[in-house]
């Protein structure tokens, strides 16, 4: 004799949910790379001049930084992209699955962005004498020479 197991209301296994949002995350994937590339090509800046220590110093101590874009931005992007999509591949309800993905999706433009913002201003606004007497950011470079 044999039973036949009666079909339930289960949700779509995980698998069969990751598979049918490709084009989603696809898409998220290109967005990260397309924000990673800005990031890298517009996160450069450089800025020069000279510093006197006093008025009756003739020779004035001269700088060059320049500031390079910083690689733990990239490395926190591919984390992000990384957990979201572990996050997405476990998720049972589409609803998960959908904010999973749009929460990164955000992540991928906001990281890149406001570092980028906040290392400019920070570079740009930085008193001179400050890229002369002490250690510089990792992302910064500074020649200094002596006229």
């Amino acid at each position: 004799m044999t039973t036949a197991i009666p079909a339930t209301a289960t949700s779509t296994p995980a698998s069969n949910l990751s598979g049918a949002y490709l084009p989603e995350i696809i898409s998220l994937a290109k967005r990260g790379l397309f924000w990673a590339v800005l990031y890298g090509l517009f996160t450069r800046g450089s800025q020069g001049g000279c510093v006197t220590a006093t008025a009756a110093d003739a020779a004035a101590t001269c700088y060059t930084a320049t500031l390079e874009p910083s690689p733990v931005v990239w490395v926190a992007m591919a984390v992000v992209f990384v957990i979201s999509l572990s996050r997405a591949s476990r998720a049972t309800e589409t609803s998960v699955v959908v904010r999973v993905l749009r929460r990164a999706a955000t992540a991928m433009w906001a990281l890149p962005l406001l570092a980028a913002v906040i290392g400019l201003v920070t570079f740009f606004a930085a008193d001179p004498a400050a890229w002369v007497h002490t250690t510089p950011p990792p992302n910064v470079t500074v020649e200094i020479t002596t006229q």
